[in-house]
C-alpha cells in the first residue's frame, strides 16, 4: 500500500490496520526518484483493552502463543492523541525532506479500503480538528469554534487550521474507526445546531438541517465522504447564521419565506403555498419579497437550487438527470442551460473540475 501510494505522492501517509494499529510513512526522493521510505510506528490513537485486541486477533489464523505475545506487545505500544500524531507527521516529513507542510497535506489510508476499485485516500484534515471535527479539546478551541457559529463568523476558514492543532480525540465508539468518526461528526452537528439557534437561526431550520446531516452521515460509506459532509455542515450553519445577521433588516415574514424555500428546494415551491404559510395574498407577497431582497421569488428559488446543485455535483455521484429531477428543474436540458447561465460553465464541466469523491 505504501509503495503504491509513493508512486505518485510525496506527502506523509498515515495508515491504519483492521485492529487500529497505525503508522506514519515519510518519503525521500533524489531527482524525482524514490530513495528511502521512513516509518514511524506502530502506535494507537486510542486505548484498546486487552479484551478488544484479543477479539480482533481471534478472527485471524494465529496460534495461541503468537496471539498472547501479540497482545502483550501491543500493550507496550504508545497511545498518542491524533492531533499530536499530526504534529509528529509534519516534523517527521521535515526531518526527512526539510520541507514545511501543513496538516492538510498529510494523507490517510485505511487497510480496509486498499483493495483495487475501493481505494479512498483522504487528507488528514478529515481526521483532525475542524475539517472533520473529531477533536473534543481543548475546551478553548471548541468554544472558539462554537462562537464562530453563533456569530456567523466567516473567518472560520482561515482559523480552522490553528484550531485543528489543539486537543485530544475522545472515544465515542467501541466498534470500528468508521463508527468512531461518524459519532464524532454527529456530536458536532448537534453542537453546531444549538450554537446556530443561539446565533439567530430559526429552530425549525436548525432542526431540519440536523436531521438532514444525521441521515447523510449514517449513509456514508467512506471517510472521504464523511469529510465532505462535515465541511459542508460547518459552512452551512455558519453561513446561514451570517445571512440571518446580514438580513436583520428583513421582516420576520420574509425571513420565514426564505427559510421555507431553503428547506424545500427538492420539492415544488408554489407561490400560493408560500402566501398561505404567511397569510398574505400572492400579489402582496411577491411585491414585498422583491422590495426586501432585491430578487423575485423565482430568481431566489433558482439561485438557491443552483447552489444546491453545485453541492450535489461536488459531493455525490448522482447523474445530471437525477440532480435535475431532484431539484425540480423539469428537464435535464433546462437544468444544464440554467446552470450554465448562473455558473458560467456546464454542470458536467463543473463536476470534472470540483468533484472530490
Amino acid at each position: 500500500m505504501i509503495l503504491e501510494y509513493a508512486k505518485d505522492n510525496d506527502m506523509p501517509l498515515i495508515i491504519t490496520s483492521a485492529i487500529r494499529l497505525m503508522w506514519t510513512a515519510a518519503f525521500r526522493r533524489e531527482n524525482g526518484i524514490l530513495k528511502n521510505i521512513y516509518i514511524l510506528g506502530p502506535y494507537f490513537i486510542d486505548d484498546n483493552s486487552p479484551h478488544n485486541i484479543e477479539n480482533r486477533l481471534r478472527n485471524m489464523e494465529l496460534s495461541t502463543t503468537f496471539r498472547r505475545n501479540s497482545v502483550r506487545f501491543m500493550h507496550s505500544l504508545p497511545v498518542i492523541s491524533l492531533n499530536r500524531i499530526m504534529e509528529y507527521s509534519i516534523m517527521f516529513h521535515y526531518a526527512v525532506t526539510e520541507e514545511e507542510i501543513s496538516i492538510s497535506d498529510i494523507a490517510y489510508r485505511d487497510s480496509d479500503t486498499s483493495s483495487p476499485g475501493n481505494r479512498h485516500a483522504a487528507s488528514a484534515e478529515q481526521l483532525s480538528g475542524e475539517e472533520t471535527p473529531m477533536i473534543h479539546g481543548s475546551y478553548a478551541a471548541e468554544q472558539e469554534m462554537l462562537r464562530m457559529v453563533r456569530e456567523g463568523d466567516l473567518s472560520f476558514i482561515s482559523k480552522k487550521q490553528k484550531l485543528a492543532l489543539s486537543g485530544n480525540i475522545g472515544r465515542l465508539s467501541n466498534s470500528n474507526d468508521g463508527r468512531q468518526f461518524k459519532n464524532a461528526v454527529l456530536v458536532c452537528i448537534v453542537l453546531f445546531s444549538r450554537a446556530a439557534i443561539e446565533g439567530g437561526l430559526s429552530p425549525e431550520v436548525s432542526m431540519t438541517l440536523t436531521d438532514h446531516y444525521f441521515q447523510s452521515v449514517e449513509a456514508c460509506t467512506s471517510i472521504i465522504e464523511l469529510k465532505e459532509i462535515s465541511e459542508t455542515m460547518q459552512k452551512d450553519f455558519i453561513q446561514r447564521v451570517h445571512k440571518c445577521r446580514q438580513n436583520a433588516g428583513l421582516s420576520k415574514a420574509i425571513r420565514k419565506c426564505c427559510d421555507y424555500i431553503d428547506l424545500h428546494l427538492e420539492e415544488p415551491v408554489r407561490l400560493e403555498t408560500l402566501a398561505g404559510e404567511l397569510g398574505y395574498s400572492e400579489y402582496y407577497l411577491t411585491k414585498k419579497f422583491r422590495q426586501e431582497t432585491g430578487k423575485t421569488l423565482k430568481e431566489y428559488i433558482r439561485d438557491k437550487r443552483i447552489g444546491r446543485a453545485k453541492f450535489l455535483l461536488t459531493t455525490t455521484d448522482l447523474s445530471i438527470h437525477d440532480i435535475s429531477e431532484r431539484l425540480q428543474f423539469g428537464s435535464q436540458s433546462y437544468f444544464a442551460e440554467t446552470f450554465r447561465k448562473a455558473a458560467g460553465i456546464h454542470p458536467t464541466a463543473f463536476r470534472e473540475q470540483n468533484h472530490r469523491i
